[in-house]
């Protein structure tokens, strides 16, 4: 006896649920991370009682992946922080770094006793977006060891939480999404270090190739939007400093592709 089509529809209805219910991944949890912390100086500094000479100061600081992913992509994601945190000629661990600038510090003082200046290495990473598809880290490295002025840069790494693996920004575009983006970062940038729209860069003093304006290496998202950072000497003498340009959410839509789940709702 065929059964009543209401049977029928309530009977596919249920297999359907429970088809979408089997495809239905699970979402994995959102990342979360904890600041660590390593700082190293010489005895007695920062007390003119036992030390009163000028001194040496290393501090990092910088958030660990320690939830949510997979352990194989906060792996990566830990290991690309400490890898942007230590140059590439540094001793590996940041314990010997430490004991490499002070021991270079207490040569130049017993060369040069009379010489006032403090040394010391300010880095500091920090979460700056979160998404499920996209984590931008900014990390800021500040350092001086004599010279006219401390060092001062910036850069960011953008990276898929799902596997902790580097993210294109052309990934992140729409079709043509880059010119648009260099389009405007240029008028912004030209705004920024009030240079006119019918003037050469080179004319301002920044040395981009063929005098064509071009989109840096260092870019990330922030509550804010889209920040673009020059660090000193990349595109113009150090004596001009760095240039950041931040393009506002608004100003991105269009730009970046609405299903990368990037864009605010």
């Amino acid at each position: 006896m065929p059964l009543p089509k209401a049977l029928l529809c309530a009977a596919a209805c249920a297999a359907l649920l429970a088809s979408c219910r089997r495809e239905a991944a699970p979402q994995p949890a959102p990342l979360r991370f904890e600041t660590r912390q390593f700082e190293k100086t010489l005895p007695g500094c920062g007390d003119p009682a036992r030390r009163p000479e000028p001194c040496v100061s290393f501090r990092i600081v910088w958030p660990e992946a320690v939830a949510g992913a997979d352990a194989d992509a906060r792996n990566r994601i830990n290991a690309a922080v400490a890898a942007a945190l230590q140059p590439v000629e540094a001793p590996c661990g940041f314990e010997a770094e430490a004991a490499q600038w002070i021991g270079d510090y207490q040569r130049f003082h017993a060369e040069f006793p009379a010489s006032g200046i403090t040394w010391f290495v300010r880095r500091t990473a920090e979460v700056t977006f979160s998404s499920r598809r996209l984590l931008t880290i900014e990390v800021r490295r500040d350092e001086y060891h004599g010279g006219a002025e401390p060092e001062s840069f910036r850069e960011f790494l953008n990276l898929s939480p799902a596997d902790g693996r580097a993210v294109e920004l052309a990934s992140l575009l729409e079709p043509g999404g880059a010119e648009d983006l260099k389009k405007l970062a240029e008028w912004r940038f030209r705004q920024q270090r009030h240079i006119p729209g019918d003037s050469r860069l080179s004319e301002a003093g920044f040395a981009f190739a063929d005098d064509v304006f071009a989109l840096p290496r260092h870019w990330g998202f922030t509550a804010g939007g889209l920040v673009l950072h020059y660090n000193p000497g990349e595109v113009a003498p150090p004596r001009l400093g760095a240039t950041t340009i931040l393009a506002p959410w608004n100003e991105l839509r269009g730009i970046v592709a609405a299903d990368r789940g990037i864009l605010p709702r």
